[in-house]
């Protein structure tokens, strides 16, 4: 009776493991899947992944029980024309080398493998196209406040324009899927309708031409996909993209041509809106003004304290001018001026300045002579931003153009600075993304964008 049972046990726990698997196998990304609610059958590709890992976990269970219940069989295979078990037989290396080839074969990817594999790609690549992919990973799972933060605009707004739409939203802590399941929409429905405003073009998309920010998600979108939807004709862009030293092709996404041109994704972006490449933006820090040294002067010597001159009248001074020759040699401080006798002539100073009357130093401090006139600098530019001293709330999850436009930082120069550091970036990467692929902390980018 337990025999018979394992055995219909195994059979339909195999069948069902070939059904699920199939399933797996034709069935869209994960991030596309939860992103546009794909179902067969009614059920979502979770359930089915479930359902195709309790099947093999069944049928292996099975197959284990299966091996007790008949192991008199199983070592019936293995005895010898006496009745003797023998294990290394010609039957034992026979099926030990037929498993352990077609493992090898499988592991280094050899046709038929290959081109299994590649053809579940390509289904997967088609299914993207017809049910779209989300801005960023789990972008499900975030919150409506958090994701407008991301699109440049605060919560109430957003709950406002989804009821334009008639979708209801209690608050904005909820996430997207939990938004789209009380409405029995997909999360994609719920960001369309929140992308109309983050992009004004929309349908218009043709007239405006592309945002000054790239939009999330359009570095793995296709050259072609970008023309078609922002209204530009193939030509025109690839030769602009030419003109700026770039070459493509309309089947290659924003990131691809990037990668082959040895650029930043940034500067393919500012070559198709027809801006200089952000690579060619240099970012140095303001050298301050240096002011025109005058003539060597040749300090006067210490006056007695007693020898202290009145003030002459400004009137008296005369104006000098062009700057005159420094004398050979001061003249001695021990004959003092008497008094009625006209003001000596005194060298011009920085822009042809005339000094009202001499200097008198003020008593007990000795006189270190002319010195020469300063303007006043101008104060260099500031070059680093202005950042918190500690990382604001959510930064892994906020994307690094929103970062930018709340700190006032340009885009090109936040996306150069972190070039030479090494660390490749685009607008609509989150804070996150960055420190997972250049296993840096989030507060280290944050101050390399800051300059700091």
């Amino acid at each position: 009776m337990l025999k018979k049972i394992v055995s219909l046990v195994l059979f339909f726990s195999l069948f069902l493991t070939m059904l699920t698997a199939l399933v797996v196998y034709v069935a869209p990304a994960d991030r596309v899947a939860s992103w546009s609610n794909w179902t067969f059958l009614g059920l979502s590709l979770a359930r089915w992944q479930g359902a195709h890992l309790g099947m093999g976990m069944l049928f292996c269970v099975t197959s284990l029980v299966h091996l007790g219940c008949n192991w008199d069989s199983l070592l019936d295979h293995l005895r010898d024309d006496d009745g003797i078990v023998v294990v290394f037989t010609r039957p034992f290396f026979a099926g030990f080398l037929l498993t352990v080839a077609v493992f090898v074969w499988a592991l280094s990817g050899l046709p038929p493998v290959r081109q299994l594999v590649a053809f579940s790609g390509y289904l997967k690549t088609r299914a993207v196209e017809t049910y779209g992919e989300p801005p960023f990973a789990l972008a499900e799972r975030s919150t409506l406040a958090d994701l407008a933060r991301r699109m440049g605009m605060d919560g109430d707004k957003a709950l406002a324009l989804l009821r334009l739409k008639n979708i209801k939203a209690d608050n904005a802590d909820l996430t997207l899927a939990e938004i789209a399941r009380q409405n029995g929409v997909a999360p994609a429905g719920v960001f369309e309708a929140l992308k109309m405003v983050m992009e004004p073009s929309g349908g218009a998309a043709a007239s405006a031409g592309l945002p000054k920010d790239p939009p999330p998600g359009l570095g793995r979108r296709k050259l072609s996909d970008i023309c078609e939807e922002y209204g530009l004709k193939q030509a025109d862009v690839l030769d602009r993209l030419q003109a700026a030293g770039l070459k493509a092709q309309p089947a290659q996404t924003l990131t691809e041509v990037a990668k082959a041109n040895g650029v930043l994704p940034i500067a393919v972006y500012e070559a198709l809106r027809g801006e200089k490449p952000a690579t060619a933006v240099v970012v140095e820090p303001a050298q301050p003004v240096t002011p025109v040294e005058p003539a060597p002067q040749q300090p006067a010597p210490t006056p007695a304290p007693q020898a202290a001159t009145p003030a002459a009248p400004a009137a008296q001074a005369p104006v000098v001018i062009q700057p005159v020759p420094p004398a050979p040699q001061a003249a001695p401080a021990q004959t003092p001026q008497q008094p009625g006798q006209p003001a000596q002539p005194v060298p011009a100073y920085g822009h042809g300045a005339q000094p009202a009357a001499p200097y008198s130093p003020p008593s007990g401090q000795p006189y270190q002579g002319a010195q020469p006139f300063q303007p006043p600098q101008q104060a260099p530019a500031p070059q680093t931003a202005v950042l918190p001293a500690t990382p604001p709330p959510g930064l892994e999850k906020m994307m690094l153009q929103t970062f930018c436009r709340e700190y006032d930082i340009p885009l090109s120069v936040a996306v150069q600075r972190l070039g030479r550091h090494r660390i490749t970036a685009f607008g609509d990467m989150t804070f996150g993304e960055l420190s997972l692929e250049n296993n840096r902390p989030p507060a280290d980018i944050m101050r390399i964008i800051g300059g700091q």
